[in-house]
C-alpha cells in the first residue's frame, strides 16, 4: 500500500497560479495532497491590495473549511531592508562597498533574504511543498534527481492546468486578485526588475508608494552610484525622477519588457526547482559577472526594446518571460 505524505505546505504568493492551486487542493481534499500549512513571504514592500487579498483568501478558507483550522503564516527576513541596503559587501571585487539597491542584472539579495530563505525554513517540518507552476510552464519543474526537489510537488502540472485555467477557476469563484486589473505582475512595488509599464502604473495609481520608491532610488545613487532602474545615473534616463517627468509629459510605456525585466519575482520557484542556487544571489559570484557588458550596455531610456543579443544572458540565468506563479 502506497504511503501518502501527511504534512504539506503551500507556498502562497497571492498570484493567480498559487491561489488557484491552493483553493483547488482544499476543494479536492485528496489524501495524496495534504495541506497542513500555508505560507506567504512578506518582503515589507508588498502592494496594500496584495495583503488584503491574502487576508481575504484566508478568511474564505476559514469559513469554507473550518475543520482544517488553517491560517496564512507570514514569514520574512530576520534583518531589515535597511540593514542590507546600507550594509557593505563582504567579499569579492566590491568588498567594503555599500550595497544600495540590488542590481537589475543580478539575482536580488532581498528576494533571497525575504522570500527564499524564510520559505525554506518554513517548509522544514513538512513532508511536501506545493509550488504553483502551471502546466504551460512545465519546463520549469525541477529534475527528480536534484535533491533540492525532493519535497516539491507541482499539482497544476499534474492536473494539466494552464495559467488561463487558473484565472478562469478564480474568476468563476469570484476570487481573482484585483491587482491584475492594472498590473501584469505581483511583487515588491519598488522591484528593480519590473517592466516600465508597471512603473507607470505605480506612478499613476499609487503616489505614496511612488514617493517611497523615489526615496530609495535617490538613496541608492547616493550610497552606491546606481538607482533602482538606472545603471548610469544622469546618463541613461532611468532615474525615477526622470521617468516621472516623461510620464507627466504623456509618455505611457507599452507592455514590453527590457533585457533585465521580469513580470514577477521568480526567486522562490527558480531556487526550489534547482534553476538557481543560493550562491547565485551573491552579486560578486553571480554568473553575470562574467558578462559585464550586459550591465554597461543597457540601452538608454529613449530606446526601450532589448536587442536580440541580450537574450544570451537571460538564457544563462533562465529568467523566462512568463507570468506570475
Amino acid at each position: 500500500m502506497e504511503e501518502h505524505p501527511t504534512t504539506g505546505m503551500v507556498a502562497f504568493s497571492g498570484g493567480k497560479d498559487s491561489a488557484a492551486m491552493l483553493l483547488r487542493l482544499l476543494e479536492m481534499d485528496d489524501p495524496q495532497y495534504p495541506v497542513t500549512k500555508i505560507t506567504f513571504a512578506d518582503t515589507g514592500f508588498e502592494m496594500p491590495e496584495l495583503i488584503e487579498y491574502i487576508r481575504m483568501i484566508e478568511a474564505h478558507i476559514q469559513e469554507k473549511y473550518p475543520e482544517k483550522d488553517l491560517k496564512v503564516d507570514f514569514v520574512g527576513s530576520p534583518k531589515s531592508w535597511d540593514d542590507w541596503f546600507y550594509g557593505r559587501v563582504t567579499r569579492g571585487v566590491n568588498k567594503g562597498k555599500q550595497r544600495g539597491a540590488p542590481l537589475r542584472a543580478y539575482p536580488c539579495y532581498w528576494a533571497r533574504e525575504a522570500k527564499v530563505q524564510p520559505l525554506q525554513k518554513a517548509q522544514a517540518d513538512c513532508d511536501v511543498v506545493y509550488i504553483g507552476i502551471a502546466a504551460d510552464e512545465a519546463h520549469r519543474v525541477g529534475k527528480k534527481e536534484d535533491k533540492r526537489n525532493d519535497k516539491n510537488r507541482y499539482p497544476l502540472v499534474d492536473w494539466g492546468w494552464s495559467e488561463k485555467d487558473c484565472m478562469a477557476y478564480l474568476d468563476e469563484a469570484g476570487l481573482v486578485n484585483e491587482l491584475y486589473v492594472n498590473f501584469n505582475r505581483l511583487g515588491c512595488f519598488h522591484c528593480i526588475k519590473q517592466p516600465l509599464d508597471s512603473w507607470w502604473s505605480l506612478w499613476k495609481g499609487y503616489p505614496e508608494l511612488w514617493e517611497t520608491a523615489k526615496h530609495w532610488d535617490k538613496e541608492s545613487v547616493k550610497v552606491s552610484n546606481h538607482g533602482l532602474r538606472s545603471m548610469k545615473p544622469g546618463e541613461d534616463g532611468y532615474l525615477l525622477e526622470e521617468l516621472e517627468a516623461r510620464f507627466k509629459e504623456g509618455y505611457k510605456p507599452l507592455p514590453k519588457k527590457g533585457m533585465y525585466d521580469c513580470k514577477s519575482c521568480k526567486a522562490v520557484s527558480f531556487t526550489a526547482t534547482g534553476q538557481m542556487k543560493l550562491e547565485d544571489f551573491d552579486s560578486d559570484e553571480a554568473i553575470e559577472v562574467a558578462y559585464p557588458q550586459f550591465i554597461d550596455d543597457e540601452p538608454p531610456a529613449c530606446n526601450m526594446l532589448a536587442a536580440p543579443e541580450y537574450q544570451q544572458i537571460l538564457n544563462l540565468i533562465k529568467l523566462e518571460s512568463d507570468d506570475d506563479d
